[in-house]
């Protein structure tokens, strides 16, 4: 309700300005049928007289047609105020068109409009067009919905709004169109524990994921990079390996054909050489998981020419892949590009970083509408981000 102050008669008093209720049209409709006038049921409502009168004239309905030989079918009531018929004496014998103000279908018409002006799309035909268009092909290139608004400075409506004009079927664009939209179902839970017969001859003292947390603590300023590799079907000899630093959400994918350790000490080597001194700063702590081909954390942390420390590996624990959430999550997201149960050895690493650059390309809500590339070049700089995607477009030819 709104309070306002108005003069009638040389006199200021206090006017309310608020919705008409149910209890209003009871009240309107019984003062029609009194002949009362519309500034005498404005002032007992207490609103202005033309709200008054468009309540009548919005929310009346047709009772009697004219009859077809009548001379003058409209009669003059009905095309000012009172708008309608209630109090008509003559309304009985009348034959032109009568009107009536019901308390009951005045009511719920008020409520319709109420519902569909929350609901309809406040776009004219031209913006709706484009907005369904750029919605439609951008997903059809495999962007985000956020991606695809902040990038477009010809759709007005907001990033929640397009999800509901979607929800609601008002695009060509549906539900099951977009990313993750259908549920999974329920996964059936085992209780069998795997562990990689490997590991039992391995000694992580000191880089458990409680000694990860110790090390973050002492050196807050230090990114972590996330490790895990993409899975595969058995009958593929390729794997993707995915690093991912979560703070910027950027990623790195690297194809490795029949990976183990001394594979994926070669491929830090490789990003040291390219890298060059940017490197440890690039990757301070890497965050893995129990995978054999990571076990050579001695030939990940040293550089191979000089022996000193580059970076710091530490290992999640076991059955707890939680503990490095982020590339989980992000393994997720590129299923989109890579189904399951879908062969990936027919890919070359240059197609892999073309997709790879792709998502580092897009618009991210977390990071203010920039990309993770573009986070990435305000940490490290555009030149180490070019050294980078130089290199992992390079890497499966030498290996």
């Amino acid at each position: 309700m709104f309070l306002g102050l108005l003069e009638r008669n040389g006199e200021i008093y206090m006017k309310r300005f608020e919705h008409i209720n149910h209890e209003m049209r009871k009240i309107i409709s019984n003062y029609l049928s009194k002949g009362k006038k519309a500034i005498e049921i404005a002032n007992d409502l207490g609103l202005d007289v033309s709200a008054v009168s468009k309540e009548i004239k919005r929310n009346r309905i047709v009772t009697k047609e004219a009859y077809s030989n009548a001379k003058d079918p409209i009669c003059e009531k009905t095309t000012r105020f009172p708008y309608v018929c209630n109090g008509c004496s003559l309304k009985y014998s009348c034959h032109k068109k009568q009107y009536k103000y019901d308390t009951k279908r005045a009511q719920e018409f008020a409520d319709y409009r109420l519902i569909a002006s929350r609901r309809g799309i406040n776009l004219t035909k031209e913006e709706f067009d484009i907005l369904n268009n750029k919605i439609h092909d951008g997903l059809a290139n495999g962007n985000s919905i956020y991606h695809i608004v902040i990038s477009n400075d010809d759709i007005s409506s907001s990033v929640s709004t397009v999800y509901r004009y979607i929800n609601n079927g008002y695009l060509t664009t549906k539900k099951i169109d977009l990313p993750y939209a259908c549920t999974y179902k329920k996964r059936k839970k085992s209780n069998k524990k795997y562990e990689y017969r490997e590991n039992s001859k391995i000694n992580r003292s000191n880089r458990t994921y409680l000694d990860y947390l110790s090390y973050s603590r002492r050196h807050p300023n230090l990114y972590t990079v996330q490790m895990d590799f993409l899975g595969s079907i058995k009958s593929d000899s390729k794997s993707i390996l995915t690093l991912t630093i979560p703070t910027i959400h950027f990623v790195m994918l690297i194809l490795i054909d029949k990976p183990n350790s001394k594979k994926i000490v070669s491929l830090f080597n490789y990003l040291d050489f390219f890298l060059d001194t940017n490197f440890t700063t690039v990757f301070p702590i890497i965050l893995t998981d129990r995978d054999p081909s990571f076990a050579d954390y001695e030939g990940i942390e040293s550089d191979a020419l000089t022996g000193e420390i580059r970076t710091n590996v530490f290992y999640c624990d076991a059955f707890k892949s939680n503990q490095k959430a982020n590339v989980e999550n992000m393994n997720k997201q590129l299923r989109k590009y890579f189904p399951k149960g879908k062969s990936i050895d027919h890919y070359t690493q240059k197609e892999i970083t073309e997709i790879n650059m792709f998502i580092n390309n897009q618009k991210l809500h977390s990071l203010s509408g920039f990309s993770a590339n573009d986070a990435f070049i305000k940490i490290y700089g555009k030149d180490t981000l070019q050294r980078l995607y130089d290199g992992l477009i390079n890497y499966f030819e030498i290996i």
